[in-house]
């Protein structure tokens, strides 16, 4: 079974404490300990950013609501190209790639690409909580799957919990994929929402497990 690590949203606006959407807690330190783990093994990692233009609908500034009439209020976070957006130091290999959230671009050599080891590092870009809501990404986890030849087992962390983290661990998981969450490297919201997303989790068969778990 070939291991991929998931890294959800490791991003300065939720990951540090001048952030515009500071998760308080992030694990930052266990964060880079599991991206070097995975660069020193050749470990494939995916991940998530959170990608915004200026006036997202998201955003309290913007006045809109999204399509389904939700009004979130958040403040102005990850706009794409501000300080903000960037991962934070530390957890990025030395080469990867950011896949836009749109339908049509080519991913057949990046799969390919991962594959050989060229490109360590794959992020896809969303607007809302879950990885899946790119087009590119389902696709690039079935070729990948496929490519390598055998099932894949995904290893997930980041922020925040009970939002984008328990988007990506349920998301794999209701696709079939074995799923673990990494519970000394993820942080969340609230206490309550926290609990409940590690029990929405656990009952959609995703294993928790620490860091040094995972990486002994």
């Amino acid at each position: 079974m070939r291991t991929i690590f998931v890294d959800v949203d490791v991003q300065r606006d939720f990951c540090e404490p001048t952030g515009a959407l500071y998760v308080k807690g992030s694990p930052n330190d266990v964060m880079r300990k599991l991206v070097a783990y995975a660069i020193e093994r050749r470990i494939p990692i995916l991940g998530s950013v959170d990608s915004h233009a200026w006036d997202a609908w998201e955003f309290a500034s913007s006045g809109r609501a999204g399509p389904n009439g939700e009004r979130p209020n958040f403040p102005d976070h990850c706009v794409k190209g501000t300080p903000g957006w960037l991962k934070i130091d530390g957890t990025l290999p030395p080469r990867f790639r950011f896949l836009p959230n749109v339908a049509d671009a080519p991913i057949a050599p990046i799969v390919d690409e991962v594959i050989r080891g060229a490109t360590q590092g794959v992020y896809f870009e969303k607007e809302v909580y879950s990885l899946f809501v790119n087009p590119l990404a389902d696709p690039f986890v079935k070729a990948l799957s496929a490519q390598f030849g055998e099932p894949l087992s995904f290893v997930v962390f980041g922020v925040a919990t009970d939002y984008c983290v328990k988007a990506a661990a349920l998301g794999l998981a209701q696709r079939g994929y074995a799923t673990t969450l990494v519970t000394d490297a993820i942080a969340g919201i609230t206490e309550e929402g926290v609990k409940q997303a590690l029990e929405e989790m656990r009952r959609a068969g995703v294993k928790l497990a620490t860091a040094a778990e995972v990486t002994r």
